[in-house]
């Protein structure tokens, strides 16, 4: 064997690309300069780590430098990982973030669309993402996926999620309902969304949700079903399709209708959950239910818990969340006209209710529990607030 021979040129590239993975990119690339063998070794590198340069402080350097490292990468390389190590501070990078936005959305947008293969986890954070990549069937091994304060231009899709969160995100679809489909998953948390409500589509191995919906745009303050008539109304119309899309579908307890464990949080001015329980479909299930602070069907009136109690027939443990109410919505009820036919609540058996004082709300609650059979010795109230009395 000569000496001197170049044995570690000789290694598969797999094994090389493995070595690669250690290190950041910015030690990789000069590789290219060892020898011939590998000129473009690092273009096909399933494994990215990017991260600041030392004693770099240009921050539009950086930017370019990023840009070329995933534009200059072999189409149709496959690429598993992509880590991205850049502190907010790094060369005074954070003041011009909104003017490089872009870049780092592009840098996501190509991460998202390379073919992952080993990608289970993804958690994404003010991040803009347009339709191309929002649908992720192309990455069967991601099971989970979390985004927070992003901005979801489209519908958002795959049949291998199995645990997705949504939370203080923008569905700005600029027209239709953005829709979720997700046939697979097992637990979803939808949380704090702006613009329009998203459409859910049918999710039969649910197991647990959490949903809360405030300060969206599905509201109206004339009418509670999204539905005033009056063309100047963002609520109920929308410059582009006029009448708010999918009036005559049920837009979240549809898809939500196979789940075990629910909490259901919603303010009282959203009208979608109205539109909602005249489409309810049954709940069967269900076994645990919690309404929470900004449900109108506690906070506001029952219509909510009347509805689930007609539509869960094998609901055992009910939470129920009564927030303190202002002055001027006191004694708002909304009607919902219960089933003729009787129904009794044979399975549940646990029911917490959680207040800052015993109020109407609470003698109605009761009430209505009795109606449906349920036993008071089984009711549990806790007093959270501070006591008024002596």
């Amino acid at each position: 064997m000569a000496s001197g021979a170049d044995r570690i040129s000789a290694l598969p590239d797999e094994i090389l690309h493995h070595v690669m993975s250690f290190l950041p990119m910015h030690e990789v690339v000069p590789t290219s300069l060892l020898a011939r063998r590998w000129l473009d070794l690092w273009k096909s590198a399933p494994s990215l780590h990017v991260t600041v340069v030392k004693d770099c402080d240009n921050a539009s350097w950086f930017i370019q430098y990023v840009d070329n490292l995933l534009l200059l990468r072999h189409a149709g390389a496959c690429l598993d990982s992509f880590y991205l190590d850049l502190n907010e501070y790094d060369f005074g990078f954070k003041p011009f973030l909104p003017t490089y936005e872009g870049h780092v959305n592009m840098w996501f947008r190509i991460a998202l669309l390379s073919q992952a293969r080993h990608l289970k986890i993804l958690d994404l954070q003010r991040v803009t993402l347009k339709k191309s990549t929002l649908d992720f069937s192309g990455c069967p091994t991601l099971v989970d996926l979390k985004m927070k304060e992003c901005q979801i231009q489209g519908n958002v899709s795959s049949p291998f999620l199995k645990h997705l969160s949504i939370t203080s995100c923008d569905f700005a679809t600029s027209s239709l309902r953005a829709r979720i489909y997700m046939p697979g998953l097992i637990l979803l948390v939808l949380s704090r969304f702006t613009c329009r409500t998203p459409l859910l589509e049918s999710m039969p191995l649910l197991v647990s949700a959490i949903v809360r919906v405030k300060d969206c745009e599905d509201e109206c303050s004339k009418s509670s079903y999204g539905d005033c008539g009056d063309h100047t109304c963002f609520g109920c119309y929308d410059f582009d399709h006029g009448a708010n899309d999918r009036r005559g579908e049920s837009l979240l307890l549809k898809g939500l209708s196979q789940v075990t464990e629910l909490e259901l949080s919603v303010d009282s001015t959203v009208f979608i959950v109205n539109r909602d329980l005249k489409l309810c479909p049954m709940f069967c299930k269900l076994k645990t239910l919690f309404l929470s602070a900004w449900c109108p069907g506690v906070a506001a009136d029952l219509n909510v818990l009347t509805c689930f109690l007609q539509h869960s027939p094998i609901l055992e443990k009910l939470v129920l969340q009564l927030p303190k109410v202002s002055k001027d919505r006191v004694g708002t009820e909304r009607s919902y006209k219960q089933s003729e036919q009787s129904f009794i609540c044979s399975h549940l058996k646990i029911v917490d209710i959680k207040c800052d004082e015993v109020d109407w709300r609470v003698q109605k609650t009761l009430e209505i529990l009795s109606t449906y059979g349920v036993p008071l010795e089984q009711v549990n109230i806790q007093q959270t607030g501070m006591s008024s009395g002596p």
